[in-house]
């Protein structure tokens, strides 16, 4: 798969939501989509989601930088892996940003909902 294939169509709305379904997935999306970032470690993203801390909906001790890296690590980078939006290196924890405008503009538009405009 080439970089300009990984990119989310609008034909690929189910993926979208699917990615949009979980806050820490969104919140992965904006810090690389704010300031154009392209690439990060798992812990410089853990860290950064961690200091969104949580919601009405969401347990504080799930909001540390070690749970997060942990559920990132195991569930919501993978998922972003299969889908095309990220590269995620296991064994380096390094992670690739491809980009996705659709998925960027429902990110911005769940974070103004929800009021998580911290990126």
């Amino acid at each position: 798969m080439t970089p300009s294939d990984r990119t989310l169509s609008t034909a690929d709305v189910d993926d979208v939501f699917k990615i949009l379904a979980d806050w820490r997935r969104r919140a992965v999306c904006r810090y690389f989509a704010n300031d154009d970032r392209t690439a990060a470690d798992v812990g410089a993203l853990a860290s950064a989601i961690s200091e969104l801390g949580g919601t009405s909906t969401v347990d504080a001790a799930d909001t540390s930088p070690a749970a997060i890296r942990t559920q990132l690590e195991e569930e919501h980078l993978p998922v972003l892996h299969r889908i095309g939006l990220i590269d995620y290196d296991e064994r380096s924890g390094a992670v690739k940003y491809w980009g996705s405008p659709t998925v960027e503009k429902w990110a911005d538009h769940a974070a103004a909902v929800t009021q998580r405009t911290d990126f």
